[in-house]
């Protein structure tokens, strides 16, 4: 079962570029909300960086892309990794948990619907 704070490398079937993905809430009626962690460049949102070593998979500055947070099945997460579509990975560290927990909700890119759930799931006011 998957907990806040796992993570899981993902992709597009059509490309061999995976990103992390990691789960920022815990499951709630087989739902939890994922952010997803790509690498920075020059246009990235920079709320929140991961240098190497934060996570074993990120060997370079990275970034929390909050436009691409979504709300997903935990069924759906578990089901691609038994197909191989996703693979899981080291859980993140509490401190990093914080820091992409806090920027969800301070981020302008966050889809308004993650926002409003994340915040009853999380019982969290604010932004």
């Amino acid at each position: 079962m998957l907990e806040c704070g796992d993570t899981f490398l993902a992709g597009d079937t059509n490309n061999v570029d995976f990103h992390l993905g990691i789960v920022i809430t815990p499951p709630i009626e087989g739902e939890v909300v994922t952010v997803c962690v790509t690498t920075k460049r020059k246009r990235s949102e920079t709320l929140v960086v991961l240098q190497a070593g934060d996570h074993p998979f990120v060997v370079h500055d990275s970034v929390v892309a909050y436009s691409y947070s979504t709300i997903r099945l935990v069924d759906d997460i578990e089901a691609a990794f038994l197909t191989g579509a996703a693979k899981k990975r080291e859980p993140v560290a509490s401190a990093i948990l914080q820091r992409v927990q806090a920027g969800l909700l301070d981020s302008d890119r966050t889809p308004n619907g993650v926002c409003h759930y994340y915040k009853d799931v999380m019982g969290t006011t604010g932004s």
